[in-house]
């Protein structure tokens, strides 16, 4: 049986795993290259002998510059037909609002038993508090609540940049980390274009505010301010991906 785990935000990347999806993925599609057999056949290959595998960095599958949807769906779809037939349970944890575009873009999420643990609910539902408690304050000037007052300075800091027109890349690149696993500046360059030092430049004001952040060479939304980033993705780009996300939670 494949268990698909939904996470808020990406510390789950982290996890110690039996395999990582993403070396597990490149040795099925180097063993389907050489072989005369297909992907589904050389991912079961693949894959560790045991009736109890956990399979980290799902995520890191989806790559929109390269083949889109394309690798994370057939390697879950993959897992899950595999493990039909051979028994056993396989589980896999993946980020709520990239499962959200799957389910959304491929109807993935008829196919897979979800879940998502009392401390990942409970997280999401506190995003929805923060973001409505911020279009009060956008909207009739309520004040941000004691227990969010930490979420004032950053969010502050990332509207005045984003409240001009002239901040396109800047959303772009916002809109870009809120939905995808973190990212090394090569490849946010593949997605956005552009040169190094324009990215630089982005960079710079962005990692200023502290709402996104870096680390270990990859980019990323500080988890703590990811309700701030979703705010502005939906008020700027009109993409509610907690509404898209919620039906599972």
């Amino acid at each position: 049986m494949l268990k698909v785990e939904l996470m808020t935000g990406f510390a789950h990347l982290r996890d110690e795993a039996t395999v990582d999806a993403l070396s597990l993925h490149s040795q099925a599609v180097a063993l389907a290259n050489q072989k005369e057999g297909g992907y589904l056949e050389a991912l079961a290959d693949s894959l560790p002998a045991s009736d109890s595998l956990y399979i980290s960095s799902v995520d890191t599958l989806f790559k929109r510059y390269e083949a889109g949807f394309g690798p994370i769906k057939d390697f879950l779809l993959g897992l899950k037909f595999i493990s039909n037939h051979r028994g056993g349970n396989i589980k896999v944890r993946v980020n709520i609002f990239v499962f959200a575009f799957l389910a959304h873009a491929k109807n993935l999420d008829l196919m897979f038993c979800t879940e998502v643990s009392a401390n990942h609910k409970g997280r999401f539902l506190s995003w929805q508090n923060t973001i409505d408690g911020l279009v009060l304050f956008e909207l009739k000037g309520r004040t941000i609540t004691n227990d969010r007052i930490g979420l004032a300075e950053p969010y502050l800091k990332l509207r005045k940049i984003l409240e001009r027109d002239s901040t396109r890349n800047e959303l772009a690149l916002l809109a870009l980390l809120t939905f995808s696993s973190p990212m090394q500046e090569e490849e946010i360059l593949k997605v956005l274009g552009g040169s190094h030092s324009g990215l630089k430049a982005l960079l710079f004001t962005l990692l200023d505010t502290g709402v996104v952040t870096k680390s270990f060479g990859l980019v990323t939304i500080n988890e703590k301010y990811i309700p701030i980033a979703v705010f502005f993705v939906r008020a700027k780009l009109g993409v509610d991906l907690m509404a898209l996300a919620k039906r599972w939670v």
